[in-house]
């Protein structure tokens, strides 16, 4: 069907509809990694996930995202950029299935479940990293230079498009089981069918099904096709892309680039590829840890630390993602006028100014729609540059033949840095909550106090001293330093009485008697985001000294310039 569409349209109509398919890779990758965000805080409820246990249930899909590539490139090379996809999509029909009902594989106890949970979230990364190679691949390798730019960041877009729509679905089955089934946030249900995030996993299956038909119908990567001496089908597809003459010029690039490149490992760190790959690394951990990639996988559990309920918070974790969709969009009618640099170097100012700022709020303990208002604002510079740019370069700054195996190792490295990301980010806030107080300083710590697992469970202390230091309903605490390390963590301030904070009904915690020097404090998660802000000055002064611009140049043009060179500037 695609492939007949292609045929039939002109050659802005029908490039615009091969890169439109292939980033379709990009929405199931967004929708997949969106829908733990939106889960993720029922999961921790359910299985009484530690801060360990509750950063892995997040990550555990990016770890087969890190496996993924290292297959992804020698599929893409050996049987073609469009079947990797292929088989990118039924790795995530597969986990979609048993994500959902873990139970069907497990012994049924606590930790079997969670065991399966995370291994098919695993299957599901090996098929989000597979797209993640395969789909800006292609994408990259249809586009002539004047629009490669807009239309690589088409895949960026799905991504944004696939992350708000998961939250809007995910949503959508909470209200569903409300209102029919009475399903509220403060039980738990028996019935596995009546329990939400068992629907979101499941709900994938809706988007991956389309994604199948549709690439079934498109032409072969022009390059890939040259690579394997079917130059007639290459000029082909080439000819529908940008008209005869389009054909002839490129494919006399593309055969004379691949007469002069090995396409070996060993050519990967020859002088002039090897700094090509160290900024291709440089532009997968700038686009992880300038802020929003972390952040936006704990949105709802960060609207939960603003005041908002968890419904709401789900709710509003759309309006973040759309915020961050308009964005994109501009980044596309940018980003080949422009130019790559500036936008980065932009981006990564604007950026260290909001989690500065986002920072110093919850640090004040502002609560409700500043802090709403503040996420979204983060998407702005993620949107136009830190979040959609390295997919586009890391597709473009690598010669033809070798250009698989390098964009396999820059996407290996970013997903590492997104596993680390998403693994880390709740030990970060914990520390951060450990460390830095609020501006009230609500603290009290002693060996009078005691940790008791009642229903709903308390925390008290002989001395008391909580509403003097000033605790209140609603406040987030970290609790540390007792015999039991279940017994730390975070938890919600339900009622506060002289000598007694009442904790949230549906917390789970370790009794413990007094005689441990145990801290209980009002921490701000303020210093997870001072930390980002100074990853954004560093992001400027890559953008300002090392990185290229390859606006409006051919990817044969890119790729040759390296060998060019030894320790030179950038291109």
């Amino acid at each position: 069907m695609t492939e007949s569409i292609v045929k039939r349209g002109n050659g802005s109509t029908n490039t615009f509809g091969m890169a439109f398919v292939a980033s379709i890779g990009g929405f199931l990758f967004g929708y997949d990694l969106g829908l733990i965000s939106a889960a993720n805080v029922y999961l921790r409820d359910q299985f009484n996930l530690s801060d360990a246990e509750f950063g892995f249930a997040t990550a555990s899909a990016v770890l087969g995202c890190v496996v993924g590539p290292t297959f992804g490139f020698w599929l893409c090379d050996a049987i073609s950029r469009k079947r990797t996809m292929l088989i990118a999509a039924a790795l995530l029909a597969i986990s979609a299935v048993f994500t959902a009902f873990p139970d069907w594989l497990s012994d049924g106890s606590r930790d079997s479940v969670l065991l399966m949970f995370n291994l098919f979230r695993f299957v599901g990364g090996v098929g989000v990293g597979l797209c993640s190679v395969a789909s800006p691949l292609y994408i990259a390798e249809i586009a002539p230079a004047s629009k490669r730019g807009k239309l690589g960041l088409m895949y960026q877009l799905a991504i944004v498009l696939g992350n708000a729509v998961a939250p809007l679905i995910a949503y959508a089955i909470v209200y569903f089981l409300r209102v029919q089934y009475n399903v509220t946030d403060s039980a738990i249900p028996e019935n596995h069918w009546l329990q939400a995030w068992r629907w979101m996993f499941f709900s994938e299956m809706l988007c991956i099904l389309p994604f199948v038909m549709f690439v079934v119908g498109l032409p072969f990567s022009p390059r890939w096709l040259a690579e394997k001496g079917r130059f007639d089908e290459a000029r082909a597809v080439l000819t529908s892309v940008d008209g005869p003459e389009h054909a002839e010029r490129e494919l006399l690039e593309i055969k004379a680039n691949l007469q002069l490149e090995q396409g070996s490992w060993k050519e990967l760190f020859s002088p002039g590829i090897r700094y090509a790959l160290l900024i291709g690394i440089l532009l997968t951990f700038f686009n992880n840890w300038t802020g929003w990639s972390v952040i936006g996988g704990y949105v709802p559990r960060l609207l939960e630390l603003a005041g908002f309920s968890r419904e709401s918070a789900i709710g509003n974790y759309v309006f973040v993602y759309g915020a961050m969709g308009v964005t994109t969009i501009l980044s596309m009618m940018l980003t080949d006028r422009v130019g790559r640099r500036p936008l980065w170097q932009f981006a990564s100012v604007l950026m260290a100014i909001i989690t500065g700022v986002m920072g110093y709020m919850f640090y004040r303990e502002v609560s409700g729609w500043p802090v709403l208002i503040l996420l979204g604002l983060v998407t702005i510079p993620h949107g136009i540059a830190l979040g959609g740019l390295p997919w586009v370069m890391m597709s473009e700054i690598f010669p033809t033949r070798i250009r698989a195996k390098a964009v396999s190792i820059t996407t290996t490295c970013l997903w590492i840095f997104i596993f680390c990301g998403a693994y880390l980010f709740p030990l970060l806030t914990g520390f951060s909550q450990r460390h830095f107080l609020t501006h009230r300083h609500a603290i009290v710590t002693g060996k009078t106090i005691s940790i008791v697992d009642t229903d709903p469970p308390t925390i008290n202390d002989s001395e008391a001293r909580f509403l003097q230091a000033g605790f209140r309903p609603g406040d987030q605490i970290s609790v540390f330093g007792g015999d039991s390390v279940q017994g730390h963590g975070e938890f919600v301030v339900a009622d506060v009485a002289p000598g007694t904070l009442t904790l949230e009904g549906n917390t789970t915690i370790t009794p413990e008697e007094p005689g441990s020097e145990i801290t209980v404090q009002v921490g701000s998660v303020g210093g997870a985001f001072w930390l980002f802000s100074l990853v954004c000055l560093l992001s400027f002064l890559f953008g300002v000294t090392i990185m290229p611009e390859t606006k409006g140049r051919s990817l044969e043009e890119i790729g040759s310039s390296w060998s060019k060179r030894q320790s030179s500037p950038a291109p």
